[in-house]
């Protein structure tokens, strides 16, 4: 593109919006849907938004940096497009968390009640 042509670049800014306001219409669609939320806590979690990055191993560590950054993007991008979302996917992974710990809790004592022959 001929960044001296104003009408080029005028064009090309006005694609660049539209594209913009389509993604944020398609990721407002997927974070209005319990399935779409997991998926983005999902990314966000493979991402290690919320772990440290730090290793021993320097290569490793800037492997893991890049990563997070990754997700800080789309954590900043979940935000923009709908924040009340991103607090309710907030929310629903906080309790599929406590949900998975009282059933790991339930299986890990019925499997030493089954141990000790009481059950």
């Amino acid at each position: 593109m001929n960044a001296a042509d104003r009408k080029l670049v005028k064009n090309q800014s006005a694609i660049s919006r539209r594209r913009d306001e389509e993604v944020a219409a398609a990721v407002k669609a997927q974070m209005s849907t319990v399935g779409g939320r997991l998926v983005m806590w999902q990314l966000l979690s493979i991402a290690g938004i919320y772990q440290s990055v730090f290793d021993t191993q320097t290569t490793r560590m800037a492997a893991l940096a890049g990563r997070q950054d990754y997700g800080h993007e789309l954590q900043a991008m979940l935000l923009r497009v709908d924040e009340e979302a991103y607090e309710l996917m907030e929310r629903e992974a906080r309790l599929r968390a406590r949900q998975d710990a009282a059933e790991l809790l339930t299986a890990e004592h019925d499997a030493e009640t089954r141990a000790l022959g009481r059950e």
